[in-house]
C-alpha cells in the first residue's frame, strides 16, 4: 500500500457530542465558516483551525450554510437554514441576524444556494408538497417567487447555474431533479426538465449543460440538459449505478470543482479519498487516500482552497476539523466546475463515455412556452417510485 502524500498540519475538536457539518469560505481576513449540530456557526482561522468567533444561530441543528453570492457584498454575509427559519448574518456585525425568514407553512428549511444576488431555500415536506423560495438578497421582506408544486418530498439540494441567473436546479428525496427556467412566471412553464433518478443527496453542474446527481443510495449519474422544448422524452443519463465498489468507498461525501470526495468508515479502515476530476474525466486510478482522516466516523465536508490547493480541510461526525497538507504539491482545483473552453466529458477507469452532443454555447435555455397539452407527461402525472435501501447513506441534515 502506497504512503499517503498528506500529513496532518492542525486539528481542532468541537466536542465528541458535536457533529461538524459544512464549510463555507470567507475571505482571507475573515477565515472559514463551519456549521455544527448544536446550532452554532464558528469562524475558523485558516491556518490553525481554531475558532476566532462563534455565532449562536439556534438551539437546533444547522441543516445548511451558504455564503451570499453577489456583486453587492464582499463575502461577509451568510445564511443558515434550520428547522425554525433561514437567518442572514453579517460576519462583521455582533448585532444578531440582519434578517430572519420563514415560510407560510412554518416547516423546516433543509437546503440553500446563493448566486447572482439571489438566495434560494428549500423546505421539508409538509402535506403533499415541499417549497422553494427565492429572494433578492437586497430585499428580505418578500420572496421574488415561490415554487410550491414541483417537489413532493424534502428538497435536499439547490444549485443556481453558475453563469445563467435564470436557471435553477433542485433535488429532492422524491427521486426527482428539476431544472427551472426562471424567466417563466407560471410554475408549470418554469419546470423545464425533470430527471427521475433516485433520492437526491447532491446535484450540480459539471458543465454548462451537464448535470450530476448523487443519491442517498450512493448511485451517481450524469444528465444532459434538454434544450429541445418540443421533445418530451428525457435523455438517458450516463448512469454509474452504485459507485461504492467502483470507487473503493463506503459513501460519497460530495462532488466538488476538481475532485470527488469519498469516505470509508467500516471495520477500523476509516479514510478520506480524493478522486480527481476536471469536468472531462473522473480518474479513480489517480485517487489519493488520507488514512484514518476522522477515525471510523463519517466525514461530512471537505474544502480545498483554489489558491492553496496543497491544503485540505475536512470535518466530520467525530467533532473534529482537520487541516492536511499535500507534501507533493498543489492539486489542480478550479474555482468552479468547468472551464468554458472545454465542452466534452469522458470517464476513465470504466466502460463509460458521453458524446459531446448538442452543446449550447450560451447556457440560457431559450425555451419557448410549451403548450398545456404537452404537460400531460410532466412530473406531476408520473407514477412515483419510492426507492428504499438498507444501505442508504446518512442524510445531509
Amino acid at each position: 500500500m502506497s504512503i499517503s502524500p498528506y500529513s496532518l498540519l492542525n486539528s481542532h475538536s468541537f466536542g465528541s457530542n458535536n457533529w461538524c457539518f459544512k464549510f463555507q469560505p470567507l475571505d482571507k481576513a475573515n477565515g472559514l465558516l463551519l456549521s455544527l449540530s448544536n446550532g452554532e456557526i464558528h469562524c475558523l482561522d485558516f491556518g490553525t483551525c481554531q475558532s476566532k468567533q462563534s455565532i449562536r444561530v439556534s438551539n437546533l441543528s444547522i441543516n445548511d450554510l451558504k455564503i451570499l453570492n453577489s456583486d453587492f457584498h464582499c463575502g461577509s454575509l451568510f445564511s443558515t437554514a434550520t428547522a425554525e427559519s433561514v437567518k442572514i448574518f453579517d460576519i462583521n456585525s455582533n448585532n444578531g441576524p440582519i434578517a430572519t425568514l420563514h415560510n407560510d407553512k412554518n416547516v423546516p428549511f433543509l437546503s440553500l444556494d446563493s448566486r447572482h444576488g439571489l438566495l434560494a431555500m428549500g423546505t421539508e415536506l409538509q402535506g403533499v408538497d415541499a417549497q422553494i423560495n427565492i429572494y433578492d438578497i437586497r430585499k428580505w421582506d418578500t420572496p421574488l417567487r415561490s415554487l410550491i408544486d414541483s417537489h413532493h418530498d424534502d428538497v435536499t439540494a439547490l444549485k443556481f447555474h453558475p453563469s445563467d441567473p435564470t436557471v435553477l436546479l433542485s433535488g429532492s428525496t422524491d427521486g426527482y431533479t428539476n431544472v427551472y427556467d426562471l424567466t417563466q412566471q407560471d410554475e408549470d412553464d418554469a419546470l423545464h426538465q425533470v430527471m427521475n433518478y433516485a433520492s437526491i443527496h447532491s446535484c450540480g453542474w459539471l458543465s454548462p449543460n451537464r448535470i450530476f446527481t448523487l443519491s442517498h443510495m450512493e448511485t451517481f449519474a450524469i444528465h444532459e440538459l434538454n434544450d429541445k422544448s418540443e421533445e418530451l422524452k428525457e435523455p438517458q443519463p450516463l448512469d454509474f449505478g452504485d459507485v461504492r465498489e467502483k470507487w473503493g468507498c463506503d459513501y460519497v461525501i460530495d462532488v466538488y470543482p476538481g475532485y470527488i470526495a469519498a469516505g470509508k468508515s467500516q471495520e477500523g479502515n476509516g479514510q478520506l479519498k480524493l478522486i480527481p476530476t476536471n469536468g472531462e474525466n473522473i480518474s479513480v486510478k489517480d485517487s489519493v487516500v488520507i488514512p484514518s482522516a476522522h477515525g471510523d466516523e463519517v466525514i461530512r465536508d471537505v474544502f480545498i482552497p483554489p489558491s492553496h490547493s496543497e491544503l485540505v480541510y475536512s470535518c466530520g461526525e467525530d467533532g473534529f476539523v482537520n487541516l492536511w497538507k499535500n507534501n507533493n504539491g498543489a492539486l489542480n482545483v478550479p474555482e468552479q466546475f468547468w472551464d468554458y473552453s472545454k465542452r466534452t466529458m469522458h470517464v476513465l477507469d470504466g466502460d463509460f463515455s458521453l458524446e459531446s452532443g448538442n452543446e449550447v454555447e450560451k447556457s440560457k435555455l431559450g425555451v419557448e412556452k410549451r403548450e398545456k397539452s404537452k404537460k400531460s407527461k410532466s412530473k406531476k402525472s408520473k407514477k412515483k417510485e419510492k426507492k428504499h435501501s438498507k444501505s442508504q447513506r446518512f442524510k445531509p441534515y
